[in-house]
């Protein structure tokens, strides 16, 4: 007799199945022509708060940037919108990378 075990992974939810650890930073960040704000950025994946509003599985450009030394930094990679939720006036953007943060210097 075969049983069938359910699979804890399916209940889990994605916030759940990250595969790399989160870091809470707060960096300015354009998608396309779009401004807004990271919430916490992982080496694959990245929250960030905007006011433009993606569709769930588009694939979106995004920058970050940020001051290191007195030197600006601008780092762009391609990502996959996995979930947006509005926030109030805002929206949270989860975005898988696609491309790894590679410097657009």
């Amino acid at each position: 007799m075969q049983h069938n075990f359910p699979n804890p992974a399916s209940k889990m939810s994605p916030m759940d199945q990250r595969s790399s650890e989160r870091y809470g930073i707060a960096l300015p960040i354009t998608m396309e022509d779009a401004e807004g704000e990271t919430l916490d950025i992982s080496e694959t994946g990245i929250l960030f708060e905007t006011e433009a509003e993606p569709q769930v599985g588009a694939r979106i450009d995004v920058t970050l940037r940020y001051t290191l030394d007195g030197k600006p930094y601008h780092v762009g990679c391609e990502a996959e919108v996995v979930r947006v939720e509005r926030v109030g006036q805002k929206v949270n953007v989860a975005a898988k990378l696609l491309t790894p943060l590679v410097s657009a210097q």
